[in-house]
């Protein structure tokens, strides 16, 4: 049966994901790229580390899969603000620099002069700018790489290298590019003013397009360099957090997807853009003309309690905390999570820690503490609409327990996606939306495959509305 191969460029992992052509997992590889970091503050990963890392990756889930010669399309969903430069001859002139990368803190007035451009969040859809976006470093290295600067011929964001190998092509997805601040979102242009802002040549631009959309057959040399056949189709995917929210089910009118992880991340597909938005929104192109992402994140995440975990002498399973908070009763004892400061110490990170508070009351506090900024989230990107229900994703998506308590503190349903890959099956859905002819919302119909139901308890729901009242 014909396959689709996915690659989810995380930041510290890559994923290597093979689907059939019914959404179906039939083989998974992580690989881990040697990132470097030459000096304090900076994060960087080599063009050849990169690609060797990637046929790395083809090569395991090859292995497999027992071969790759039914692979009819590859896919990608991706990071972005992480790029390289490349000289006229696309050879690299910078290693890729990542966007978590500090060198331009320093730089706070001239990315605040960025920031200050009319029309900035009108036209591009981003609310603001710090050191972590790609064009805090391109003035960077402007000022600091004099040598470099003048043989500059192409930037390639680390999805658009990608499609360089595979394709030849100087290619960028519009919803990957748009969260650079340097696109205009509505015309899928990239924005004059910023350009001149930045000194930058239009030149070294890669053309953008709409995720999904066919590139045609990979390269020959592609072909042989990454084990696949030379009738491959090359389909462009999108930003990760766009893609877990298709692999969701997140492509109808009424539907919001989450991610609890590292970050915590909020998604909505809208059909139209929203002009004032709230100041932690930000927008983007959709896989469609007319349609909008709207995404919140946010750090009061699973990372807590990881952290809390991680902290314990046993070092327990998750479900085995979770089970502790399910014993607690709505409030934690009074217990809340001091989610404004970095984690530390308990007495620091919770407020109202007693010697009667137990494990169970604290991670209880932190499922509501989440929930709670899943909540403001919600109403956030959802400006007004009441979801039908909302799709989670991420490895909280696996505990009960915390569903249940995400429905009863926002008091709508929620559903799991039974695919432990939801990122990767986003992009195979727009891969396989591109080969078959059929819509995103018709593939999604026919392939993500949904959990049960978690109903809010509406006693449980009007007590966390009257503890809301109360902070």
């Amino acid at each position: 049966m014909a396959k689709i191969l996915i690659i989810d460029l995380g930041t510290s992992s890559f994923k290597l994901a093979l689907f059939d052509r019914a959404g179906q997992l039939c083989g998974l590889a992580r690989q881990e790229p040697p990132l470097q970091r030459p000096v304090a503050g900076r994060l960087e990963l080599t063009a050849k580390d990169f690609a060797r890392t990637i046929a790395d990756g083809v090569a395991e889930v090859g292995s497999q899969a027992g071969g790759l010669s039914d692979v009819e399309a590859i896919s990608f969903a991706t990071q972005t603000n992480s790029f390289l430069l490349l000289d006229d001859h696309h050879e690299p002139l910078t290693p890729i620099i990542l966007w978590p990368d500090r060198r331009a803190e320093e730089l706070r007035p001239e990315i605040q002069a960025c920031t200050g451009l009319p029309a900035l969040t009108a036209t591009t859809g981003i609310p603001g700018l710090t050191f972590q976006f790609m064009l805090a470093k391109l003035l960077w290295l402007r000022r600091d790489e004099p040598t470099i600067w003048p043989r500059v011929r192409r930037l390639c964001l680390i999805s658009d290298y990608l499609t360089l190998l595979f394709t030849g092509r100087h290619v960028t997805e519009a919803g990957a590019a748009g969260l650079t601040a340097m696109v205009d979102i509505h015309r899928c242009e990239w924005w004059t003013e910023m350009l001149a802002q930045l000194e930058l040549d239009r030149a070294w631009l890669p053309q953008i397009v709409r995720a999904g959309t066919d590139l045609g057959p990979i390269t020959g040399a592609a072909a042989a360099r990454f084990g696949l056949p030379s009738t491959c189709r090359f389909i462009v995917g999108c930003l990760d957090q766009y893609a877990g929210a298709i692999g969701a089910g997140n492509v109808g009118p009424r539907l919001i997807s989450e991610t609890t992880g590292t970050v915590l991340a909020t998604v909505r597909l809208a059909g139209e853009f929203a002009t004032e938005p709230p100041a932690t929104v930000f927008q983007g192109p959709a896989f469609a003309e007319g349609r909008f992402w709207r995404m919140a994140f946010g750090e009061v995440s699973a990372s807590y309690l990881q952290w809390y975990r991680d902290g314990l002498p046993d070092r327990p399973d998750f479900e085995i905390l979770t089970g502790l908070a399910a014993t607690v009763a709505p409030g934690a004892g009074g217990l809340t999570l001091a989610a404004d400061s970095p984690p530390s110490t308990p007495e620091a990170v919770f407020r109202g820690w007693t010697a009667s508070h137990t494990r169970g009351h604290a991670v209880r506090a932190i499922l509501e503490a989440v929930a709670e900024a899943l909540c403001n989230q919600v109403a956030s990107v959802a400006g007004g609409m009441v979801p039908e229900e909302i799709r989670s994703a991420g490895g909280a998506a696996r505990s009960a327990v915390w569903l249940q308590l995400k429905a009863d503190v926002l008091g709508l349903p929620f559903r799991a996606t039974q695919c432990p890959e939801p990122t990767s099956l986003g992009s195979a859905m727009l891969a396989e939306s591109a080969l078959g002819g059929a819509t995103v919302p018709a593939v999604a119909e026919a392939w993500v495959r949904l959990g049960p139901t978690y109903q809010p308890d509406r006693e449980r729901h009007r007590l966390y509305e009257t503890l809301r009242s109360k902070r």
